[in-house]
């Protein structure tokens, strides 16, 4: 199947988020807290997939304060984080919504992506994804984790659904 057909299927962005969103450093203060780094293009990324139509969720293995602050702010509803079986979270979100596997696109970079990405119509590696996801991905950025490989995802997107 085209990957333009793939893309005008899509009605959920699913996004991991440390290596994706991030650039998957960890930063923290003296006192322990953890501190997340975002891009704005992402944020406007992620605000272009919503003015589409596109509902966006993110599943995340950390569990993090300034991230539920971030996506709360971008106005995302599905938000899972501190899951470490992401395939569980993806299939019980597909099963509420009522969507089908070729109706998601998933943007992972590391192996325990791979489950999920195996599943959805569209999956995509950031550049700086383990060889593992990479192979599976149907696009791969250009853009790294955290420097704005989600607004080039948004874009892709757009571009193929005007198409």
């Amino acid at each position: 199947m085209a990957l333009r057909d793939r893309v005008r299927k899509l009605k959920l962005i699913i996004t991991d988020i440390d290596g994706v969103f991030t650039d998957g450093s960890l930063y923290y203060t003296e006192k322990g807290e953890s501190i997340k780094v975002f891009n704005v293009l992402d944020g406007l990324g992620i605000k272009m997939l919503q003015s589409m139509g596109l509902e966006i969720g993110v599943i995340s293995g950390r569990d993090s304060s300034p991230l539920i602050v971030r996506l709360r702010e971008l106005g995302i509803d599905e938000i899972f984080t501190g899951k470490h079986s992401k395939l569980e979270i993806y299939q019980e979100i597909i099963r509420r919504k009522g969507l089908k596997d070729e109706e998601i696109c998933f943007i992972g970079d590391d192996v325990v992506d791979i489950p999920v990405m195996e599943r959805v119509g569209f999956p995509v590696a950031v550049r700086n994804a383990v060889d593992e996801v990479k192979r599976i991905a149907l696009y791969i950025t250009n853009a790294e984790g955290g420097r704005g490989a989600v607004r080039e995802v948004a874009e892709l997107i757009k571009l193929l659904k005007d198409a």
